[in-house]
């Protein structure tokens, strides 16, 4: 059947156009996995503490990798002072001093992430003895050791330790000058020192505010998103399980109305049903109804995926062609099951058409023995939308996934473009 901009294929055994193979209970991954994730974090506690465990042992690992940096560099930065120290024109008294201070300013910064604070502080108090009683070193390695270790002072420690490093880096400095003069520009440097860090402290706090501020609001949207959602799904789920039990009811009551008298066990059956059917309806419809948005919900039939063609050909009109297939042989499903699926479907394409630019799309339907598999894939390369307008698809196709106790699996794909592949299972 040849629809506007989209192609629709059906097949008993194989799908035409590379859609992927699709065995049975698993979703097809161009990366050569099955579905590897549940669809949310509430699915299995086990899974969810892997993956928490996972993303900590990241972040330890991403935190190790950087700790061997510094080591690297302190390293680096202990030789370095020792050949400026050797093959300098200096004299013999502060080639001495420099041979001592280089490494010992070198080693801070080996444990500047671990200990900020006392890295900071022994580099200031290093700094401020060695000018105190000589002069500061006129050394590269030495000057790059004393601003790493400040730096790690300056941006890593909460604000008493700060001000405790802050005070080790000044007073030494303005005693000595109110004593003895102290030594020459060394109040003026560290008057500059000071501004310099606490103007960096202060930059760096306000980013990381904005940043944890930007976390927190993307957390709460994300937390509305699931919220919407799951009453979106509740509202759909009671128009749909409403409607069978009406009938239920119905068919109950008519079916009591041309009994005979002498059937008296048969008639309280069916009075029984529909006296629980009609009970049902009434707290599904309180509950419900708190649900309902103030502007009221659009009165129309459920979608389902029978209505995936139209669905296709109107995104295709929209600008993205999509090509739809079909594997097995179609069958009636639970309702709810088809709304999902067909909610899924259509937010996938919905983000596609956001975000994938210009792009083709493959929406593929299998229907397995015990399970609807779908898989949403498009080649495009990705464009940058403004934030405002994103929405929290993933979340929505998450909560209707998880209900069901299927599978979601959502990412980038290795040639390009984007995939997201589903397992609902049907029992």
């Amino acid at each position: 059947m040849l629809l506007i901009g989209s192609t629709v294929r059906r097949s008993g055994a194989s799908v035409v156009g590379g859609a992927g193979d699709l065995s049975v209970g698993r979703a097809a991954d161009p990366r050569g996995r099955g579905i590897g994730r549940p669809a949310d974090d509430t699915a299995a506690p086990a899974v969810y503490l892997w993956l928490v465990h996972a993303r900590l042992l990241r972040l330890r690992n991403y935190r190790v990798d950087l700790v061997k940096l510094d080591l690297v560099v302190a390293g680096v930065l202990a030789v370095v002072s020792e050949l400026e120290a050797w093959l300098g024109s200096f004299p013999a008294h502060e080639r001495l001093v420099i041979t001592v201070v280089g490494p010992l300013t070198a080693a801070t910064v080996a444990v500047r992430r671990r200990y900020p604070a006392t890295a900071g502080i022994v580099a200031a108090l290093v700094g401020d003895t060695v000018a105190i009683a000589s002069k500061p070193p006129s050394i590269v390695s030495y000057g790059v050791a004393w601003i790493c270790s400040l730096y790690a002072l300056t941006v890593w420690t909460p604000p008493k330790r700060f001000a405790l490093g802050v005070a080790a880096l000044a007073l030494p400095t303005f005693v000595a000058d109110a004593i003895s003069g102290g030594p020459h520009g060394g109040v003026q440097f560290t008057v500059i020192a000071l501004a310099v860090m606490v103007l960096v402290r202060r930059v760096v706090g306000d980013r990381e505010r904005r940043a944890q501020l930007a976390e927190r609001e993307r957390d709460v949207a994300a937390r509305e998103a699931v919220v919407e959602e799951r009453a979106r799904i509740a509202r759909e789920l009671h128009d749909a399980i409403a409607h069978n039990v009406s009938m239920m009811v119905v068919q109950a009551g008519a079916e009591r109305r041309v009994l005979e008298e002498d059937r008296r066990s048969t008639r309280e059956v069916l009075e029984t049903i529909e006296r629980i059917g009609r009970g049902a309806l009434t707290e599904m419809r309180r509950l419900v109804g708190m649900l309902r948005s103030e502007a009221g919900d659009p009165l129309a039939p459920q979608p389902g995926l029978d209505d995936l063609p139209t669905l296709v050909a109107q995104v295709s009109e929209a600008g993205l062609p999509v090509e739809l297939q079909v594997e097995g042989d179609r069958r009636e499903l639970p309702v709810g099951i088809e709304l999902s699926a067909y909610r899924i479907v259509q937010e996938a394409l919905t983000n596609a058409l956001k975000h994938a630019g210009d792009a083709h799309a493959t929406v593929h339907v299998r229907y397995g023995p015990d399970s609807l598999e779908l898989e949403i894939v498009d080649d495009g390369a990705g464009v940058q939308v403004p934030v405002a307008s994103g929405g929290h698809g993933l979340a929505g196709m998450r909560e209707r996934v998880a209900l069901y106790g299927g599978r979601l699996d959502a990412g980038r794909r290795p040639g390009g473009g984007f995939g997201v592949r589903v397992l609902l299972p049907v029992r």
